[in-house]
């Protein structure tokens, strides 16, 4: 057996610990500052301490409220040489009761504090906006329970989540979607949001914080469309002779597939009826796509309107950035953190851990270690405690 305190002994090394304590810190202002909804007296345990515990579950493994009960079982050693654990781990209920009340909108503001701490250069220009829905927290029992669909935003260029939104249906994502974007420091962006997104309201807001827009247009804005359709129909038909455009074409090649992508952009747009109803509208867009795989090909055709001068590669990387949202964020929250798996409906929880599975995310991502997947990083910070101590510490560098 390992002397207390000698270089083998994973309990007592205190290089660890010091590595804790800028996010000990962090943490603890920002918990002064979240309301603790739970009665003030037989308290055993700060609200610090609690979310701390939560945090470290989430980042670790924990797919639910068991789960972190279980983690911090598991990790009562590790947790008590920087927490005060008041000689006993919390149980189950009053991690479930935190989680139940505690208001999501302050969990959220602090998402979102953080996240705009961090510099331009990391936030970079490319911000994708989405919903998706919370499919185990939403089944409903009776007609008066609501669905739990979270729209977020999220920076391509660094594949970060920047803050995120409940909503009731998708279809009130026209509503949320605004607020979220008045929430965050978005100047100097591209945003980019699928059709649902397509409002003037929206393209209001996006150009008064400050940002440029490529808003896909489709059906439920049905005259819009149209005409975008019939523009690029006709120059089409005199292959673009005389149209003022720009173009960028590219193919990729893998797996017996073949996708080739044209990206036609233009700014001559005098013409178009609905123009003036559009905050710094300068371009229409048409993105033709044709797939072959085994033999069989498929193409499809997608509109957008634009606050962005005619440069077609720079549209093209907007418009093919949008869908990583949809295999970076919304398929690793489902594979990897089990989100859709996730039945916990009562009170806030659903929408707190949902929150708290984004910033976790965040978290594992500011390894550089592209070596290691996200789950097996996510593992790793479950097994291995100066790992867990090392991601915390990235955190907190990066003004958690």
């Amino acid at each position: 057996m390992n002397a207390k305190g000698t270089k083998n002994d994973p309990y007592n090394n205190e290089s660890k610990i010091l590595d804790l304590e800028q996010f000990k810190s962090s943490l603890e202002e920002i918990s002064q500052r979240i309301h603790d909804p739970r009665a003030q007296d037989n308290q055993k345990h700060s609200l610090f301490t609690l979310l701390s515990i939560i945090f470290c579950a989430v980042i670790g493994g924990a797919n639910s409220i068991s789960a972190i009960h279980r983690y911090a079982v598991a990790k009562r050693k590790w947790l008590g040489l920087w927490l005060d654990l008041n000689d006993c781990i919390p149980s189950y209920d009053t991690f479930w009761w935190l989680l139940v009340r505690l208001d999501p909108s302050e969990t959220e503001a602090f998402f979102r504090k953080w996240s705009s701490l961090l510099s331009p250069n990391e936030i970079q220009d490319l911000i994708a906006i989405d919903g998706k829905r919370v499919r185990g927290a939403s089944k409903k029992k009776n007609k008066t329970d609501a669905i739990l669909h979270m729209v977020s935003a999220w920076s391509s260029g660094k594949s970060l989540v920047l803050g995120q939104l409940k909503t009731e249906t998708k279809s009130n994502e026209i509503t949320v979607i605004p607020e979220l974007i008045q929430s965050l420091d978005v100047k100097g962006a591209i945003i980019t949001i699928d059709a649902m997104g397509c409002q003037t309201i929206i393209a209001k807001v996006i150009i008064e914080k400050g940002a440029d827009y490529a808003l896909m247009v489709k059906d439920n804005q049905l005259t819009l469309h149209e005409e975008i359709q019939n523009y690029f129909d006709q120059a089409e038909n005199i292959e673009f002779e005389g149209v003022p455009h720009d173009l960028f074409a590219k193919e990729e090649k893998g797996h017996g597939r073949v996708e080739h992508r044209e990206v036609y952009i233009t700014d001559d747009i005098d013409w178009l009826p609905m123009k003036a109803e559009w905050a710094g509208l300068k371009s229409i867009v048409m993105v033709k796509s044709s797939r072959t795989i085994e033999g069989i090909r498929s193409e499809e055709r997608r509109y957008y309107i634009s606050s962005l001068s005619p440069i077609a590669e720079r549209i093209a990387k907007a418009a093919r950035s949008h869908w990583g949202i949809e295999n970076k964020v919304h398929w690793i929250l489902d594979v990897v953190f089990q989100e859709d798996l996730s039945q916990v409906s009562t009170g806030h929880a659903a929408e707190n851990l949902s929150i708290l599975r984004r910033l976790s995310l965040n978290v594992i991502r500011l390894d550089p270690d592209k070596k290691k997947s996200l789950k097996g990083r996510r593992e790793i910070a479950g097994w291995d405690d100066e790992y867990m101590a090392y991601l915390l510490s990235l955190a907190a560098v990066n003004k958690f």
